[in-house]
């Protein structure tokens, strides 16, 4: 089995996975709500800065991936499913369709332009950055990256509908 195959496979189970948790009711802490958020937040900005994608005027298309993302994740919270329960301090929230999908699509298409420039393969361009990763062409680079920071806006969207809804709950 070639590495390729491999590595698509993983992928779509990952994804898949991702999927089946988005479908079932989630508890969201009100303590912890931002952990997640914030960490994939760190991590966004040290793939755009190990990728070397910070032009500025690639900033300005970050910046506005991050707001439709976020704008996005609004939309999936509206879409979603939000049961409060303030005596724990929690909300739980069964994502609607629509919100998985743009969640699994921004990932998928993520990975699908890594996979379309052939970084996932074995016969992978051998030039390498400091960091150990693959010269992908500075699209695909910049796509990557925009797809990771949407995503990551479309968490953090869906938990500030999920603490404005906390916030309005009585109780």
């Amino acid at each position: 089995m070639s590495q390729t195959l491999i590595n698509l496979l993983v992928g779509v189970l990952v994804l898949g996975l991702v999927a089946f948790r988005m479908s079932r009711e989630r508890k969201f802490g009100m303590n912890s709500l931002w952990v997640l958020p914030a960490i994939l937040g760190v991590l966004m900005i040290v793939d755009v800065t190990m990728t070397g994608v910070a032009s500025p005027l690639n900033i300005v298309y970050m910046l506005l991936a991050l707001a439709a993302g976020v704008a996005f994740g609004w939309y999936q919270g509206v879409h979603s499913t939000v049961r409060i329960d303030k005596s724990i301090r929690a909300a739980f929230v069964k994502a609607s369709p629509i919100g998985m999908a743009l969640f699994v699509g921004a990932v998928a298409f993520r990975f699908g332009a890594r996979y379309m420039s052939d970084s996932f393969s074995s016969s992978a361009p051998t030039t390498r950055s400091d960091f150990g990763s693959p010269h992908l062409a500075p699209m695909v680079e910049l796509v990557s990256a925009l797809t990771l920071i949407f995503a990551v806006g479309l968490l953090t969207g869906l938990r500030v509908y999920v603490k404005r809804k906390y916030d309005e709950a009585t109780g």
